[in-house]
């Protein structure tokens, strides 16, 4: 089970991430999907108002509380560059050779004064003692395992919250995905840390360049 410092659990009434879902000291718990971004500006007319009556769709469907979130995050490109320094350093071939210093002359004229954002939605699927009753939550709080416990219920009736939202989703055109529980450490943790987040590129995403 991941547990979250002291302090933080503190700050965050977190009392623990685990099983794929986060638990609040208030007996609380909530999922996270991961929802595929698109480029509505880029999308035709008729498409665009597709999306729109799905969304529309989505929430006229929904008998309970979702919440929408929206993480943007600076990408950082510096290693990204020096990494295509490298390959250029290393390239023999002047056809290859000349593609690459093109593409790095675009890269740094992409970044050049303002920053990339990498944006990534979310939808939180809370559960809440309250939708069990009265009887379930005094149960829960005698039981050994009050945490696994809390968790195992909540799951049951997530899971079918989350069928029903990633089955709209789907509707839409777009795909959906729940995250793991170091996905959500992660989340959280950079939640609470956002001026020290920043994305950076690493070796792998340079490796599969085509020219």
């Amino acid at each position: 089970m991941k547990k979250i410092h002291s302090t933080t659990q503190d700050f965050t009434d977190i009392v623990s991430i685990d099983k794929d879902m986060v638990l609040f000291k208030n007996g609380n718990v909530c999922a996270v999907l991961e929802i595929s971004p698109v480029n509505f500006y880029l999308l035709t007319e008729e498409e665009q108002e597709a999306r729109i009556y799905a969304y529309m769709s989505l929430l006229n469907s929904l008998s309970f509380y979702i919440q929408i979130l929206i993480v943007s995050k600076r990408i950082d490109l510096s290693f990204y560059l020096k990494l295509i320094d490298q390959k250029i350093s290393a390239e023999k071939s002047p056809r290859i050779l000349e593609h690459l210093k093109h593409y790095k002359d675009f890269i740094g004229q992409l970044v050049k004064g303002e920053d990339l954002l990498d944006k990534k939605i979310y939808i939180v699927i809370p559960y809440s003692e309250l939708e069990r009753g009265a009887t379930s939550q005094t149960k829960t709080l005698v039981t050994k395992n009050p945490e696994t416990t809390a968790l195992r219920k909540a799951n049951e009736i997530i899971v079918d919250k989350k069928n029903q939202i990633m089955t709209q989703i789907q509707r839409a055109g777009l795909s959906s995905r729940q995250l793991r529980t170091e996905e959500l450490v992660k989340l959280f943790y950079e939640a609470f840390n956002e001026e020290s987040v920043d994305i950076e590129f690493q070796e792998m995403d340079i490796k599969n360049i085509v020219i």
